[in-house]
């Protein structure tokens, strides 16, 4: 920019600009920046930026919140130094259940002190903005999951975005229009280079082409092709590449069922159900519905035909799958039934996640399909968005901010204005109370499977009595053993479902009480095995090892007891021995496994799924990532090896999480006119979660359950927040769980007729890596006053005064 420019737009200071900055840090205020003037004309309200932080100035990165004209007040502070004067936000009724409660401490804005105020160091202006609609989304998942803003919108966009990885780009070969010229400069050459310059400027005349195409039609060297652009008559343009979505997904065995494809006739209940969806789509309003609908009733068809309408008024839709494993069967029938599909989640390449994150925010991408964070993805024209599986515990983040995509999924409905679609055939309960009571939810359901396809039969062994009836330590029951030896007699194929991975769960001493325990963790080590590819590769590798599946400390498995030195033995079954079992059994039978340990990369999923779908492989094997989602037509026998493992832990969910797991597993069967059979094997045949499951009876189910949840206020009759505090040092972390108890007591919003608490007592797992863990669990019937004492703690920096590391969990998943 010119001085002249300059001069022009800053006369005086006067006209000095600032920006509040999130900083890509736990910082929980935003922060004012001055703007140099040569970065006005790129600046706006979303860009990333380089500012500096502290009194080292250390440059961090941020996003641009707000640009204004005004400046801050500062004010000494007790050290002499010179502070802004932070700003409380106004407090908001107390029946709004999303209001703002920011912690923002922008400052105030009274009186001009350009020269205190830092500057922005660079501005991203190939990074493409943060768009209004996620910046209001940012705001309130920082405002209801209690997380710093400058977290949320560093979690909002991807790592490859940040960094500004190179996009992909192929080189296009274009006439110049200055002809008259070219006969001049083309005087010089010989016969035989004008005649392949014409044919070259005859092959452009429909459009450009690419480098690389325009060498393959024309008998034309690269030197002379550079010669040609050097003079002029040619001229060369780099276009960004976008996704192939031809090669996204391709479907495991080579085409699509029949009931995949577009053809397909809709069901009367699916017709119906178009007929009440019809009317949000277009023009687009918000709703959130429910569908629920039983495994293999058609609701992914349902999805693709909302989707077709909302394209075709030139709007986008975004696809949230609970799981990695399952965008590869999806992407394949969503890119069967439309050109421009992207895709978002964590197993992509950085520049690949780059490109496809571009194509969306230029309007390229007609469908975003992805897991979890692809609820951010940056579309500029929305028209629909779908949860598959909505009831998933995976799309819960462990990490902060601790959101939840479909609730996330449907505040981004509200604010765009566009309709929500959750899918289930076991949904939740607080989406089912939302559907039956929230006038702004509404229930679709699908009762039966297309083409009168009968649901599988379920039959369950008691494994108590099945250990009376032969000795020794089996995974399998002799009735599943029969079962699986009929299935594959008859050409068919196996799921079995066992949600634990490793060899053994637990080592421990016949004679004595002990058993290994991690040194770090309040849990037993669990026995795994090297594959035997490892051991071949690695002289000396053991067979087996040890391993904490929270902490992920390995070590050598022992031998002896250190307490009597008998010999140690290896009890419970996880996903390895049950491999090995079913190899000694079954030798002929051809098993993949599928568990995090065996699938490190989303390609090994695709190439596992892909060998199952052509019958390259008889079985598949594996923890809870083989239970939903998945179709293939040929699979006739599910196995369930342990139904109640669930049930033994410490959350009240537990009995539905069961029920959903054997229920999802078992719909991965009898989806062709082949019937299918499920075994559920358990310790428990009288648990309710098993026998209404072993039904398929999700309305049973739920009417005990909400009648048990409702006797405790548990979560969909209320709302919880769970707060967890560890520190090393015990007696320390005792001392300030007791003390924030005393500060979240003091807050005026909390109430005891409105807020009821538990602790501080130990958590479940009272040490986790080396730390100790306490807990305080929140509980209140309405968001609004747990949403009100977080933001007065907040507020008054309560969070930042411990020693001990604070975790806040609003609405959790996971009580361990």
């Amino acid at each position: 920019m010119t001085a002249d420019a300059i001069q022009n737009l800053s006369p005086d200071i006067s006209t000095q600009r600032y920006a509040a900055v999130a900083v890509d840090q736990a910082l929980d205020m935003d922060l004012t920046y001055g703007i140099p003037v040569e970065f006005l004309p790129v600046l706006q309200v979303g860009s990333r930026v380089q500012v500096p932080l502290g009194r080292g100035n250390r440059p961090v990165n941020g996003t641009v919140l707000e640009i204004t004209d005004q400046a801050p007040v500062f004010k000494p502070n007790a050290h002499g130094a010179e502070m802004p004067i932070p700003t409380p936000p106004a407090r908001p009724p107390l029946q709004d259940s999303l209001w703002d409660l920011s912690p923002s401490r922008r400052v105030s804005v009274n009186a001009p002190a350009a020269a205190k105020i830092k500057s922005i160091l660079t501005v991203y202006p190939d990074i493409d903005p943060v768009p209004s609609d996620l910046l209001e989304m940012a705001r309130w998942i920082s405002r209801y999951y209690c997380c710093p803003l400058g977290l949320v919108l560093a979690t909002i966009v991807p790592a490859a975005v940040k960094k500004n990885i190179r996009l992909p780009r192929q080189v296009y070969v274009h006439r110049v229009d200055t002809q008259p010229e070219i006969e001049t400069l083309l005087a010089g050459f010989v016969a035989r280079t004008r005649t392949t310059f014409s044919a070259v400027w005859e092959i452009l005349a429909p459009g450009p082409l690419t480098q690389d195409d325009l060498l393959a039609k024309v008998p034309l060297s690269k030197p002379m092709l550079k010669r040609f652009i050097s003079m002029g008559l040619l001229r060369l343009e780099k276009r960004i590449i976008w996704p192939d979505s031809a090669r996204l997904g391709l479907p495991p065995s080579g085409e699509l069922p029949a009931h995949a494809r577009d053809d397909f006739a809709l069901t009367s209940e699916q017709a119906a159900a178009m007929e009440a969806l019809l009317p949000l789509l277009n023009p687009p309003q918000f709703a959130a519905r429910l569908i629920f609908g039983v495994t293999g009733s058609g609701k992914t068809e349902l999805y693709i035909r909302c989707i077709d309408r909302v394209i075709a008024s030139g709007r986008q839709a975004i696809v949230l799958v609970p799981e990695i494993s399952l965008t590869a069967q999806l992407i394949s029938r969503f890119t069967a039934r439309f050109e421009r599909v992207a895709v978002l989640h964590s197993g992509m390449a950085d520049a690949q996640r780059h490109q496809h994150w571009h194509s969306i925010a230029a309007g390229w991408a007609q469908v975003i399909i992805g897991a979890r964070s692809a609820i951010f993805a940056p579309v500029p024209n929305l028209g629909l968005i779908v949860v598959d599986e909505e009831h998933e515990p995976s799309y819960k983040q462990d990490s902060a901010p601790r959101y939840h995509a479909r609730d996330v999924a449907v505040r981004r409905g509200q604010i765009s204005g566009v309709p929500v679609l959750l899918g289930s055939a076991t949904p939740s309960l607080e989406t089912w109370r939302n559907a039956h009571e929230n006038p702004h939810y509404g229930l679709i359901e699908l009762t039966s499977r297309p083409r009168g396809l009968l649901m599988p039969k379920v039959l369950t062994v008691d494994m108590r009595e099945e250990r009376h009836r032969r000795r020794g330590l089996h995974a399998l029951s002799m009735v599943l053993e029969q079962r699986l030896k009929e299935t594959v007699a008859d050409k068919g194929q196996a799921i079995f479902l066992l949600n634990r991975r490793g060899y053994a769960h637990y080592v421990a001493c016949p004679r004595c009480d002990f058993v290994l325990m991690c040194d770090r963790c309040d849990a037993t080590m669990v026995v795994h095995r090297h594959a035997v590819e490892s051991r071949a590769a690695t002289p000396g590798l053991p067979e087996r090892y040890i391993q904490c599946h929270y902490c992920l400390t390995n070590q050598l498995l022992p031998e002896r007891c250190p307490n009597c030195q008998s010999r140690l033995v290896q009890l419970g079954q996880g996903t390895q021995r049950v491999e090995e079992e079913l190899r000694n059994k079954f030798p002929e039978l051809k098993v993949a496994r599928m568990d995090s340990d065996s699938m490190r990369h989303a390609a090994n999923y695709q190439q596992t799924l892909q060998s199952f779908a052509k019958g390259e492989l008889d079985m598949l094997l594996g923890t809870q990532m083989i239970a939903k989602g998945l179709d293939f037509p040929n699979v006739t026998l599910v196995g369930v090896l342990n139904a109640d493992l669930a049930m033994t832990s410490p959350d009240f969910r537990a009995a539905e999480r069961t029920f959903q797991l054997i229920c999802q597993v078992a719909g991965r069967c009898g989806r062709t006119q082949r019937p299918g059979l499920v075994v559920v094997q358990t310790m428990q045949p009288q648990e309710p979660a098993v026998m209404f499951a072993a039904r398929h009876d999700y309305t049973a189910f739920v009417r005990q359950e909400l009648e048990h949840r409702q006797s405790f206020n548990y979560p969909p009759f209320g709302r919880m927040v769970r707060l967890v505090l560890s520190d090393t040092d015990y007696i320390a972390l005792d001392g300030e769980a007791k003390h924030l108890m005393a500060m979240i007591q003091e807050s005026p919003g909390c109430k005891p007729e409105t807020i009821r608490h538990i602790g501080p007592q130990n958590a479940p797992m009272q040490r986790l890596d080396e730390k100790y863990r306490m807990e305080i669990i929140l509980f209140a019937a309405m968001p609004g006053p747990l949403q009100q004492v977080l933001a007065d703690l907040r507020q008054r920096g309560v969070f930042q005064r411990f020693k001990a590391d604070v975790v806040v969990d609003v609405d959790p998943m996971a009580m361990q």
